[in-house]
């Protein structure tokens, strides 16, 4: 009988990491993470195009590098 896994999920921490996130207008944006609360899910990102910052879901981002 097959012996199933109970190891938790790993979640990696963005901090630091290069990440393509949505901006409104269904575009998608690039830019560095500056913080990440992996407890309640959530990161914000230094846009480096124009320096503006953006809070949302981690699940929303896809990293880059």
């Amino acid at each position: 009988m097959p012996q199933t896994s109970s190891q938790p999920k790993v979640v990696t921490p963005l901090w630091r990491r290069r990440v393509r996130y949505p901006a409104g207008n269904a575009r998608l944006r690039e830019g560095f993470v500056t913080r990440h609360d992996r407890i309640s899910g959530t990161v914000i990102v230094l846009d480096d195009f124009n320096g503006s910052f953006w809070r949302g879901p981690d699940t929303d981002v896809e990293v880059i590098v």
